[in-house]
Protein backbone atom coordinates (compact mmCIF):
# COMPACT_ATOMS: atom_id res chain seq x y z
CA UNK A 1 0.00 0.00 0.00
CA UNK A 2 1.25 3.40 -0.64
CA UNK A 3 2.07 5.16 2.48
CA UNK A 4 -0.27 8.40 1.55
CA UNK A 5 -3.37 5.94 1.61
CA UNK A 6 -4.92 6.26 4.87
CA UNK A 7 -4.62 3.23 7.29
CA UNK A 8 -7.57 0.74 7.45
CA UNK A 9 -5.82 -0.45 10.77
CA UNK A 10 -5.57 0.87 13.75
CA UNK A 11 -2.81 -0.73 15.89
CA UNK A 12 -2.80 -0.29 19.54
CA UNK A 13 -0.21 -0.59 21.54
CA UNK A 14 -1.90 -1.83 25.02
CA UNK A 15 -4.44 -1.81 27.26
CA UNK A 16 -4.25 -0.36 30.96
CA UNK A 17 -6.57 -0.36 33.52
CA UNK A 18 -5.64 2.78 35.72
CA UNK A 19 -5.76 6.20 35.57
CA UNK A 20 -4.13 8.22 32.65
CA UNK A 21 -5.39 11.26 30.77
CA UNK A 22 -8.32 11.34 33.10
CA UNK A 23 -6.10 13.95 35.86
CA UNK A 24 -5.05 16.18 32.92
CA UNK A 25 -8.68 16.69 31.52
CA UNK A 26 -9.59 17.45 35.26
CA UNK A 27 -6.76 20.28 35.38
CA UNK A 28 -7.89 21.59 31.99
CA UNK A 29 -11.30 21.58 32.75
CA UNK A 30 -10.56 23.47 35.99
CA UNK A 31 -8.78 26.25 33.92
CA UNK A 32 -11.41 26.47 31.61
CA UNK A 33 -13.96 26.81 34.13
CA UNK A 34 -11.57 29.12 35.97
CA UNK A 35 -11.36 31.17 33.01
CA UNK A 36 -15.40 31.10 31.92
CA UNK A 37 -16.62 31.69 35.71
CA UNK A 38 -15.45 35.24 35.60
CA UNK A 39 -15.64 35.77 31.88
CA UNK A 40 -19.23 36.90 31.94
CA UNK A 41 -18.76 39.37 34.77
CA UNK A 42 -15.19 40.99 33.08
CA UNK A 43 -16.97 40.94 29.96
CA UNK A 44 -20.00 42.40 31.30
CA UNK A 45 -17.54 45.36 33.28
CA UNK A 46 -15.48 46.00 30.12
CA UNK A 47 -19.23 46.54 28.02
CA UNK A 48 -20.43 49.43 30.49
CA UNK A 49 -17.16 51.44 30.78
CA UNK A 50 -17.09 51.49 26.82
CA UNK A 51 -20.53 52.60 26.81
CA UNK A 52 -22.87 55.66 27.16
CA UNK A 53 -23.30 53.55 30.76
CA UNK A 54 -19.99 54.21 31.97
CA UNK A 55 -20.18 57.75 31.50
CA UNK A 56 -22.43 58.16 33.64
CA UNK A 57 -21.10 58.79 37.14
CA UNK A 58 -24.11 57.67 39.14
CA UNK A 59 -23.31 54.19 37.42
CA UNK A 60 -21.03 51.41 39.10
CA UNK A 61 -19.64 49.17 36.38
CA UNK A 62 -17.77 47.21 38.96
CA UNK A 63 -20.91 46.54 40.70
CA UNK A 64 -24.21 46.89 38.34
CA UNK A 65 -28.13 46.82 39.00
CA UNK A 66 -30.43 44.90 37.54
CA UNK A 67 -31.41 47.93 35.51
CA UNK A 68 -27.84 48.36 34.26
CA UNK A 69 -27.63 44.40 33.49
CA UNK A 70 -30.77 44.70 31.07
CA UNK A 71 -28.93 47.54 29.35
CA UNK A 72 -25.50 46.22 28.98
CA UNK A 73 -26.74 42.31 28.60
CA UNK A 74 -27.86 42.00 25.30
CA UNK A 75 -24.21 43.16 24.00
CA UNK A 76 -22.56 40.81 26.28
CA UNK A 77 -24.43 38.06 24.32
CA UNK A 78 -23.95 39.33 21.27
CA UNK A 79 -19.81 39.36 22.09
CA UNK A 80 -20.39 35.64 23.93
CA UNK A 81 -21.99 34.53 20.74
CA UNK A 82 -18.86 35.99 18.40
CA UNK A 83 -16.18 34.51 20.87
CA UNK A 84 -17.85 30.85 20.28
CA UNK A 85 -18.39 31.43 16.94
CA UNK A 86 -14.46 32.00 16.25
CA UNK A 87 -13.61 29.32 18.63
CA UNK A 88 -15.77 26.66 17.07
CA UNK A 89 -16.27 27.70 13.44
CA UNK A 90 -12.41 26.89 12.34
CA UNK A 91 -12.48 23.53 14.58
CA UNK A 92 -15.35 22.52 12.72
CA UNK A 93 -13.18 22.13 9.24
CA UNK A 94 -10.05 21.12 11.17
CA UNK A 95 -11.95 18.03 13.00
CA UNK A 96 -12.75 16.55 9.27
CA UNK A 97 -9.09 15.66 9.33
CA UNK A 98 -8.02 15.47 12.76
CA UNK A 99 -9.52 11.95 13.90
CA UNK A 100 -8.10 10.14 10.95
CA UNK A 101 -4.70 11.76 11.23
CA UNK A 102 -4.62 10.50 14.87
CA UNK A 103 -5.34 7.07 13.51
CA UNK A 104 -1.81 7.30 11.79
CA UNK A 105 0.23 9.52 13.62
CA UNK A 106 -1.09 9.14 17.65
CA UNK A 107 -3.23 10.90 19.93
CA UNK A 108 -0.78 12.70 22.19
CA UNK A 109 0.29 15.12 19.01
CA UNK A 110 -3.40 16.05 19.19
CA UNK A 111 -3.36 16.79 22.81
CA UNK A 112 0.00 18.53 22.89
CA UNK A 113 -1.58 20.99 20.31
CA UNK A 114 -5.20 21.29 21.60
CA UNK A 115 -3.80 21.97 25.19
CA UNK A 116 -1.23 24.36 23.96
CA UNK A 117 -3.61 26.64 22.21
CA UNK A 118 -5.69 26.98 25.58
CA UNK A 119 -2.02 27.91 27.25
CA UNK A 120 -1.90 31.02 24.63
CA UNK A 121 -4.87 31.86 25.14
CA UNK A 122 -5.12 31.73 28.70
CA UNK A 123 -2.15 33.80 28.45
CA UNK A 124 -3.68 36.43 26.97
CA UNK A 125 -6.62 36.90 29.41
CA UNK A 126 -4.32 37.23 31.99
CA UNK A 127 -2.35 39.62 30.26
CA UNK A 128 -5.54 41.53 28.75
CA UNK A 129 -7.29 41.76 31.87
CA UNK A 130 -5.06 44.26 33.70
CA UNK A 131 -5.61 47.28 31.07
CA UNK A 132 -8.85 48.58 31.87
CA UNK A 133 -8.73 50.77 28.58
CA UNK A 134 -8.79 47.97 26.34
CA UNK A 135 -12.12 47.71 24.46
CA UNK A 136 -14.38 44.41 25.17
CA UNK A 137 -13.98 43.63 21.16
CA UNK A 138 -10.23 43.25 21.71
CA UNK A 139 -10.75 39.83 23.68
CA UNK A 140 -11.69 38.21 20.86
CA UNK A 141 -8.45 37.66 20.02
CA UNK A 142 -7.91 35.57 22.98
CA UNK A 143 -10.00 32.55 21.24
CA UNK A 144 -7.68 32.30 18.18
CA UNK A 145 -5.14 30.35 19.66
CA UNK A 146 -8.13 27.54 20.55
CA UNK A 147 -9.66 28.22 16.96
CA UNK A 148 -6.56 27.38 15.10
CA UNK A 149 -5.34 24.89 17.58
CA UNK A 150 -8.46 22.67 17.11
CA UNK A 151 -9.95 23.56 19.83
CA UNK A 152 -12.21 21.98 22.78
CA UNK A 153 -13.66 19.74 20.40
CA UNK A 154 -10.31 18.14 19.25
CA UNK A 155 -9.33 17.92 22.99
CA UNK A 156 -12.19 16.12 23.55
CA UNK A 157 -12.23 13.71 20.90
CA UNK A 158 -8.34 12.82 21.45
CA UNK A 159 -9.88 12.22 25.39
CA UNK A 160 -12.26 10.26 23.63
CA UNK A 161 -10.14 7.74 21.51
CA UNK A 162 -7.61 7.81 23.78
CA UNK A 163 -9.92 6.04 26.32
CA UNK A 164 -11.56 4.02 23.28
CA UNK A 165 -7.79 2.75 22.84
CA UNK A 166 -7.12 1.77 26.50
CA UNK A 167 -10.41 -0.43 27.46
CA UNK A 168 -12.57 -3.56 26.71
CA UNK A 169 -15.95 -3.68 25.50
CA UNK A 170 -17.53 -4.16 29.09
CA UNK A 171 -15.48 -1.41 31.27
CA UNK A 172 -15.55 1.31 28.15
CA UNK A 173 -19.19 2.78 29.54
CA UNK A 174 -17.56 3.30 33.14
CA UNK A 175 -14.14 4.50 31.83
CA UNK A 176 -15.89 6.89 29.77
CA UNK A 177 -18.10 7.70 32.31
CA UNK A 178 -14.78 8.38 34.81
CA UNK A 179 -12.97 10.77 32.59
CA UNK A 180 -16.12 13.16 32.52
CA UNK A 181 -16.80 12.79 36.49
CA UNK A 182 -13.06 14.23 36.34
CA UNK A 183 -14.34 16.73 33.88
CA UNK A 184 -16.71 17.38 36.28
CA UNK A 185 -14.65 17.80 39.13
CA UNK A 186 -12.12 20.07 37.46
CA UNK A 187 -14.98 22.43 36.87
CA UNK A 188 -15.84 22.32 40.74
CA UNK A 189 -12.28 23.33 42.04
CA UNK A 190 -12.13 25.70 39.02
CA UNK A 191 -15.62 27.36 39.98
CA UNK A 192 -14.74 27.19 43.89
CA UNK A 193 -11.02 28.75 43.27
CA UNK A 194 -11.82 31.35 40.69
CA UNK A 195 -14.78 32.80 43.20
CA UNK A 196 -12.19 33.33 46.10
CA UNK A 197 -9.59 34.52 43.65
CA UNK A 198 -12.10 36.94 41.80
CA UNK A 199 -12.91 38.67 44.73
CA UNK A 200 -8.80 39.79 45.00
CA UNK A 201 -8.71 40.28 40.78
CA UNK A 202 -10.21 39.39 37.69
CA UNK A 203 -6.73 38.51 36.57
CA UNK A 204 -5.91 36.09 39.47
CA UNK A 205 -8.42 33.81 37.96
CA UNK A 206 -6.94 34.09 34.59
CA UNK A 207 -3.80 33.35 36.07
CA UNK A 208 -4.69 30.36 37.71
CA UNK A 209 -6.09 29.07 34.48
CA UNK A 210 -2.97 29.55 32.73
CA UNK A 211 -0.75 27.74 35.31
CA UNK A 212 -3.03 24.67 34.97
CA UNK A 213 -2.78 24.58 31.56
CA UNK A 214 0.76 24.51 31.58
CA UNK A 215 0.80 22.23 34.37
CA UNK A 216 -1.56 19.97 32.01
CA UNK A 217 0.30 20.34 29.37
CA UNK A 218 3.72 19.31 31.05
CA UNK A 219 2.07 16.38 32.49
CA UNK A 220 1.19 15.37 29.00
CA UNK A 221 4.14 15.42 27.37
CA UNK A 222 6.41 14.05 30.01
CA UNK A 223 4.47 11.47 31.14
CA UNK A 224 1.48 10.24 29.03
CA UNK A 225 2.14 7.38 27.02
CA UNK A 226 1.00 6.86 22.87
CA UNK A 227 -1.27 4.45 22.33
CA UNK A 228 -0.89 4.04 18.53
CA UNK A 229 1.84 1.68 17.16
CA UNK A 230 2.96 4.57 14.49
CA UNK A 231 4.47 2.92 11.47
CA UNK A 232 7.59 4.18 9.24
CA UNK A 233 6.87 5.92 6.52
CA UNK A 234 3.09 7.00 7.48
CA UNK A 235 2.10 10.45 5.95
CA UNK A 236 1.96 12.88 8.66
CA UNK A 237 -0.04 15.53 6.42
CA UNK A 238 -2.25 17.02 8.04
CA UNK A 239 -4.66 18.14 5.69
CA UNK A 240 -5.16 15.17 3.73
CA UNK A 241 -8.37 14.86 1.76
CA UNK A 242 -7.78 11.47 1.42
CA UNK A 243 -7.91 11.08 5.10
CA UNK A 244 -11.54 12.69 4.94
CA UNK A 245 -12.90 10.44 2.09
CA UNK A 246 -12.04 7.62 4.13
CA UNK A 247 -13.67 8.96 7.20
CA UNK A 248 -16.29 9.43 4.97
CA UNK A 249 -16.96 6.20 3.40
CA UNK A 250 -16.19 4.57 6.89
CA UNK A 251 -19.22 6.24 7.95
CA UNK A 252 -21.64 5.54 5.15
CA UNK A 253 -20.35 2.16 3.74
CA UNK A 254 -23.08 -0.47 4.11
CA UNK A 255 -23.76 -1.87 7.37
CA UNK A 256 -25.36 -5.02 8.93
CA UNK A 257 -28.79 -4.06 10.12
CA UNK A 258 -29.43 0.01 10.78
CA UNK A 259 -26.08 0.17 11.97
CA UNK A 260 -25.26 3.09 9.58
CA UNK A 261 -28.70 5.14 10.80
CA UNK A 262 -27.84 4.72 13.88
CA UNK A 263 -24.22 6.56 13.26
CA UNK A 264 -25.88 9.20 11.57
CA UNK A 265 -29.01 9.22 14.68
CA UNK A 266 -26.03 9.50 17.36
CA UNK A 267 -24.15 12.06 15.70
CA UNK A 268 -27.94 14.54 15.74
CA UNK A 269 -28.84 13.23 19.21
CA UNK A 270 -25.21 14.05 20.63
CA UNK A 271 -25.31 17.64 18.70
CA UNK A 272 -28.62 18.50 20.18
CA UNK A 273 -27.01 17.30 23.39
CA UNK A 274 -24.14 19.63 23.21
CA UNK A 275 -26.93 22.32 22.02
CA UNK A 276 -28.46 22.27 25.21
CA UNK A 277 -25.82 21.67 27.67
CA UNK A 278 -23.89 24.58 26.07
CA UNK A 279 -26.73 27.16 25.63
CA UNK A 280 -28.24 26.48 28.93
CA UNK A 281 -24.65 27.21 30.97
CA UNK A 282 -24.14 30.34 28.68
CA UNK A 283 -27.29 31.93 30.11
CA UNK A 284 -27.90 30.43 33.42
CA UNK A 285 -25.91 32.99 35.26
CA UNK A 286 -26.98 36.05 33.22
CA UNK A 287 -30.58 34.83 33.81
CA UNK A 288 -30.33 34.54 37.57
CA UNK A 289 -28.02 37.83 37.93
CA UNK A 290 -31.22 39.74 36.09
CA UNK A 291 -33.99 38.00 37.63
CA UNK A 292 -33.45 37.28 40.85
CA UNK A 293 -30.53 39.60 41.59
CA UNK A 294 -27.40 36.59 42.46
CA UNK A 295 -24.59 37.78 42.56
CA UNK A 296 -20.77 35.57 41.45
CA UNK A 297 -20.87 34.72 45.60
CA UNK A 298 -24.50 33.13 45.20
CA UNK A 299 -23.77 31.60 41.89
CA UNK A 300 -20.57 29.42 42.60
CA UNK A 301 -22.38 27.33 45.10
CA UNK A 302 -24.96 26.70 42.80
CA UNK A 303 -22.59 25.26 40.00
CA UNK A 304 -20.62 23.15 42.22
CA UNK A 305 -23.31 21.82 43.71
CA UNK A 306 -24.77 21.41 40.04
CA UNK A 307 -21.42 20.14 38.88
CA UNK A 308 -21.23 17.49 41.84
CA UNK A 309 -24.16 16.00 41.25
CA UNK A 310 -23.40 15.50 37.45
CA UNK A 311 -20.25 14.10 38.11
CA UNK A 312 -21.23 11.36 40.42
CA UNK A 313 -24.39 10.48 39.64
CA UNK A 314 -23.86 9.66 35.68
CA UNK A 315 -20.68 7.71 36.93
CA UNK A 316 -22.68 5.59 39.72
CA UNK A 317 -25.68 5.33 37.56
CA UNK A 318 -23.29 3.96 34.89
CA UNK A 319 -21.38 1.64 36.99
CA UNK A 320 -24.62 0.20 38.67
CA UNK A 321 -27.04 -0.04 35.62
CA UNK A 322 -24.26 -1.01 32.43
CA UNK A 323 -21.47 -2.52 34.42
CA UNK A 324 -23.06 -4.46 37.45
CA UNK A 325 -26.88 -4.99 35.95
CA UNK A 326 -26.06 -5.15 32.38
CA UNK A 327 -28.99 -3.02 30.85
CA UNK A 328 -28.83 -1.64 27.38
CA UNK A 329 -27.16 1.19 27.05
CA UNK A 330 -29.79 3.19 25.23
CA UNK A 331 -32.48 2.07 27.49
CA UNK A 332 -30.88 3.93 30.66
CA UNK A 333 -30.31 6.73 27.93
CA UNK A 334 -34.23 6.95 26.94
CA UNK A 335 -34.96 7.14 30.73
CA UNK A 336 -32.46 9.91 31.85
CA UNK A 337 -33.69 11.63 28.40
CA UNK A 338 -37.35 11.78 30.10
CA UNK A 339 -35.54 13.22 33.69
CA UNK A 340 -34.10 15.69 31.30
CA UNK A 341 -37.24 17.16 30.10
CA UNK A 342 -38.88 17.41 33.58
CA UNK A 343 -35.47 19.15 34.42
CA UNK A 344 -36.21 22.15 31.91
CA UNK A 345 -39.54 22.93 32.48
CA UNK A 346 -39.36 22.92 36.02
CA UNK A 347 -36.09 25.30 35.93
CA UNK A 348 -38.57 27.42 33.94
CA UNK A 349 -41.25 27.56 37.01
CA UNK A 350 -38.53 28.08 39.63
CA UNK A 351 -38.37 30.81 41.27
CA UNK A 352 -37.17 30.05 44.36
CA UNK A 353 -33.09 29.11 45.12
CA UNK A 354 -34.22 25.41 46.51
CA UNK A 355 -36.50 24.84 43.45
CA UNK A 356 -33.19 25.74 41.75
CA UNK A 357 -31.11 23.57 43.28
CA UNK A 358 -34.47 20.70 43.47
CA UNK A 359 -34.66 20.98 39.43
CA UNK A 360 -30.90 20.55 39.17
CA UNK A 361 -30.69 17.39 41.15
CA UNK A 362 -32.31 15.61 37.97
CA UNK A 363 -30.54 17.21 35.87
CA UNK A 364 -27.65 15.07 34.83
CA UNK A 365 -28.82 13.69 31.55
CA UNK A 366 -27.09 16.01 29.12
CA UNK A 367 -23.85 14.69 30.84
CA UNK A 368 -24.09 10.82 30.58
CA UNK A 369 -25.67 10.84 27.39
CA UNK A 370 -22.09 11.34 25.73
CA UNK A 371 -20.29 8.06 27.72
CA UNK A 372 -23.57 6.75 26.51
CA UNK A 373 -23.52 6.98 23.10
CA UNK A 374 -20.15 6.42 22.33
CA UNK A 375 -20.11 3.43 24.23
CA UNK A 376 -23.02 1.50 22.22
CA UNK A 377 -21.30 2.51 19.16
CA UNK A 378 -17.85 1.32 20.43
CA UNK A 379 -19.45 -2.18 20.96
CA UNK A 380 -21.42 -2.24 17.91
CA UNK A 381 -18.98 -1.28 15.61
CA UNK A 382 -15.29 -2.97 14.07
CA UNK A 383 -12.53 -1.33 16.10
CA UNK A 384 -10.67 0.05 13.22
CA UNK A 385 -14.04 2.27 12.59
CA UNK A 386 -14.26 3.72 15.99
CA UNK A 387 -11.74 6.73 15.64
CA UNK A 388 -12.87 7.72 12.56
CA UNK A 389 -16.85 7.70 13.74
CA UNK A 390 -15.85 9.52 16.75
CA UNK A 391 -14.49 12.00 14.46
CA UNK A 392 -17.44 12.34 12.29
CA UNK A 393 -19.08 12.84 15.48
CA UNK A 394 -16.75 15.42 16.70
CA UNK A 395 -17.71 17.24 13.16
CA UNK A 396 -21.17 17.27 13.28
CA UNK A 397 -21.04 18.17 17.30
CA UNK A 398 -18.92 21.25 16.55
CA UNK A 399 -21.34 22.38 13.89
CA UNK A 400 -24.07 21.98 16.65
CA UNK A 401 -21.96 24.20 19.18
CA UNK A 402 -22.01 26.62 15.52
CA UNK A 403 -25.57 26.66 16.31
CA UNK A 404 -26.14 27.13 20.10
CA UNK A 405 -24.72 30.43 20.29
CA UNK A 406 -27.34 32.30 17.61
CA UNK A 407 -30.07 30.17 18.63
CA UNK A 408 -30.16 31.15 22.75
CA UNK A 409 -28.60 34.81 21.81
CA UNK A 410 -31.63 35.70 19.97
CA UNK A 411 -34.40 33.94 22.06
CA UNK A 412 -32.32 35.40 25.33
CA UNK A 413 -32.21 38.66 23.77
CA UNK A 414 -35.78 38.94 22.64
CA UNK A 415 -37.33 37.74 25.93
CA UNK A 416 -35.25 39.64 28.62
CA UNK A 417 -37.54 41.99 29.31
CA UNK A 418 -40.72 39.84 29.88
CA UNK A 419 -39.83 36.18 29.28
CA UNK A 420 -36.72 35.64 30.06
CA UNK A 421 -36.51 32.33 30.94
CA UNK A 422 -37.81 31.43 27.61
CA UNK A 423 -34.60 29.71 27.09
CA UNK A 424 -35.54 26.69 29.37
CA UNK A 425 -38.44 26.12 27.08
CA UNK A 426 -36.67 25.53 24.10
CA UNK A 427 -33.87 23.64 26.22
CA UNK A 428 -36.92 21.31 26.95
CA UNK A 429 -38.00 21.44 23.04
CA UNK A 430 -34.26 20.00 22.35
CA UNK A 431 -34.80 17.63 25.08
CA UNK A 432 -37.94 16.17 23.71
CA UNK A 433 -35.75 15.66 20.23
CA UNK A 434 -33.08 14.05 22.20
CA UNK A 435 -35.96 11.37 24.11
CA UNK A 436 -37.49 10.44 20.58
CA UNK A 437 -33.79 9.82 19.03
CA UNK A 438 -32.85 7.63 22.03
CA UNK A 439 -35.94 5.18 21.92
CA UNK A 440 -34.87 5.24 17.79
CA UNK A 441 -31.96 4.30 18.48
CA UNK A 442 -32.94 1.80 20.97
CA UNK A 443 -35.81 0.18 18.42
CA UNK A 444 -32.78 0.26 15.47
CA UNK A 445 -30.60 -1.47 17.91
CA UNK A 446 -33.18 -4.45 18.64
CA UNK A 447 -33.55 -4.75 14.56
CA UNK A 448 -29.56 -4.82 14.11
CA UNK A 449 -27.98 -8.29 14.10
CA UNK A 450 -24.18 -8.20 15.41
CA UNK A 451 -22.01 -10.73 13.42
CA UNK A 452 -20.40 -13.34 15.66
CA UNK A 453 -16.37 -11.95 14.42
CA UNK A 454 -17.63 -8.37 16.15
CA UNK A 455 -18.62 -10.06 19.07
CA UNK A 456 -15.51 -12.07 19.39
CA UNK A 457 -13.39 -8.65 18.45
CA UNK A 458 -15.44 -6.83 21.35
CA UNK A 459 -15.12 -8.88 24.01
CA UNK A 460 -11.13 -7.54 23.89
Amino acid sequence: MDDSEPSDCVEIKNRKSGLTLEPIMMLMCLGINANQMVQTNLFEERVCLHSDLGQNKSVNCYNMTAADLEIVQPAVADLQMIKNLIETLVPCITALFLGPWSDVNGRLPLLLTAISGMVISNCMYSAFSTIPSLTPIMFLLCSIPVAVSGGYGALFMAASCYIVDITDCKSRAFRLGVLFAFVSFGSILGSVLSSILYGKSTTYSFCLSSFVSIVGLLYTYIFLKETIVIKKGADTKLFNIKLVKDMWQTVTKQRFGYLRSIIILSAVLLTLNLIVLFGEASFMYMYLQKQFSWTLENYTPFLVYTTLIHATIPVIGLYVLNTKLQLPEMYIGTAFAALGIFEKVGLAYSVHRWQFYAMKTVGYTVYISQSLVRSQLSKSLPSEDICKIFAFLSVIENFGVLLYSPMYTAVYVMTIHDFANCFFFLSAILGMFVFILFGSISFLLSRSTITDDLLIENQF
